[in-house]
């Protein structure tokens, strides 16, 4: 094979311009890579240099190619958690759901307006506690929840929402889906900017699934990340649900775990006779 090179495109001048350059720390020359920089119609900008064996400049690029690894990584978490929400029927009523269209009383103003402060602190990177909301059937936990979830996915942050079984499903698919592996979802549910789970205690714990649990919100405590909780539940009947697994021990280390790293607010139900008003936590931890 003959190969041939256009040397009217070729310029000495320019080739001797661009064969180096300097590290901006120690003032090394630093040579460039590949053959790209024989060529006039490549701009300087775009040739790739050594890089440096200094210790600041090793200190810059490990900067560096942390950052990038780490707008990979959120890339590929959020793939994983699109294909979640197009295989999850739920996401189709929960994404309607916002702070403008839930129904503001007497009863639940005050609850509401710190659901609105919570979410501006975790879209700010203020916020490392999570939130436990309680309260009767009907009362719009799920609603402020997904307020919540929304405001956040509108500032492009990393949500996942749904009830446990469907978010554990994620991880029961693995063992089918070689593309992706169980450790991988732990990884998701545990680096994600916010975990959402609804309705906890409603559906039956097996020991695998409360396995999982532990796992996710022991990850996100030491992660200094946030999760939301709605329960219609105290904690004494999360308590009593989770102890139907057969596992006393490990319940309580989750029910523990939970009430120390969460906030909690109560809705109430507006009743226009009795006008009673809402129980609230103000902020004090569970």
């Amino acid at each position: 094979m003959r190969i041939t090179v256009d040397l009217e495109n070729t310029k000495y001048e320019n080739c001797q311009k661009n064969s180096h350059n300097k590290c901006k720390f120690c003032g090394k020359d630093l040579k460039p890579i590949g053959l790209d920089y024989l060529y006039t119609n490549v701009s300087s900008e775009l040739i790739e240099y050594e890089r440096c064996t200094c210790k600041e400049s090793k200190d810059y690029w490990k900067d560096v190619d942390f950052r990038i690894q780490e707008q990979k990584k959120k890339e590929h978490y959020r793939e994983m958690i699109s294909q979640f929400y197009s295989q999850n029927y739920i996401s189709k009523r929960l994404k309607d759901y916002n702070f403008k269209n839930f129904k503001v009383t007497d009863v639940n103003k005050k609850e509401v307006a710190i659901a609105k402060d919570y979410a501006n602190k975790c879209i700010n990177n203020e916020q490392e506690n999570g939130l436990i909301i309680t309260g009767n059937s009907g009362v719009g936990k799920t609603h402020l929840a997904a307020s919540i979830s929304n405001e956040l996915i509108r500032k492009n942050k990393l949500v996942l929402m749904g009830r446990l079984t469907s978010l554990l499903d994620m991880i029961k698919e693995t063992f089918k889906d070689n593309s992706k592996s169980e450790n991988e979802l732990i990884e998701l549910f545990s680096n994600v900017d916010m975990v959402v789970i609804d309705d906890l205690g409603t559906e039956k714990i097996s020991s695998w699934a409360l396995d999982k649990l532990y796992t996710i919100i022991e990850n996100r405590n030491e992660n200094k990340l946030p999760i939301i909780i709605t329960t219609k539940f105290d904690k004494e009947g999360l308590l009593h649900r989770f102890e139907q697994s057969d596992d006393k021990e490990l319940s309580d280390a989750i029910i523990q775990k939970l009430y120390q790293m969460c906030y909690g607010i109560e809705l109430k139900r507006y009743d226009e006779n009795q006008k009673e008003k809402a129980s609230i936590s103000d902020k004090t931890k569970c």
